[in-house]
């Protein structure tokens, strides 16, 4: 497989079910190869409350597989609003599979950790995500349940689960 690049431009939303949203959009530049991939997100984000502002993604992935669907990822996430914050999510396993000839299933359990400059605070979080993705020629999207905080698995309060919804456009 070649080296392909491609752009797309997404808009997505973290729905948490205890009423708090998180919505981002912008535009990706990904290098794509048979090893993996790499890229990068400029966009805005905004809780539809206090806060908003931009947005920028470093992401990367390896295969462990030779069709793609079997790998580790990270993402480099830095957020402008309410104060300066890094976000790092690691999965070292990230399974995406086929199902249909246009619809894919996946999980990807991660580590996350964040540091708020604002506060000068360390969090740390276990979670995954597991979703489908429908494609519709340039047009993808994804619908996900996310748990949240799952290092702390008997805590089931609704702040840890969240319904995510992804609209990608694929130039």
């Amino acid at each position: 497989m070649p080296v392909q690049k491609t752009q797309n431009c997404s808009v997505s939303s973290y729905q948490m079910l205890d009423g708090s949203n998180y919505t981002v959009a912008g535009i990706e530049e990904k290098i794509s190869g048979k090893r993996g991939y790499a890229s990068g997100f400029i966009g805005f984000g905004t809780d539809f409350n206090k806060s908003a502002g931009a947005v920028f993604d470093i992401k990367s992935g390896i295969n462990y597989d030779k069709h793609g669907n079997i790998g580790q990822n990270l993402r480099i996430r830095i957020k402008s609003a309410k104060g300066e914050s890094i976000q790092v999510r690691y999965s070292p396993l990230s399974v995406d599979v086929p199902v249909g000839k246009n619809t894919n299933i996946y999980i990807n359990p991660h580590y996350t950790g964040q540091i708020d400059f604002k506060t000068n605070k360390w969090t740390n979080s276990i979670g995954t995500f597991a979703g489908v993705t429908q494609k519709f020629k340039n047009t993808s999207v994804s619908l996900e349940v996310q748990r949240y905080n799952m290092q702390d698995i008997k805590d089931n309060n609704a702040e840890n689960w969240g319904i995510n919804a992804i609209v990608s456009y694929k130039f």
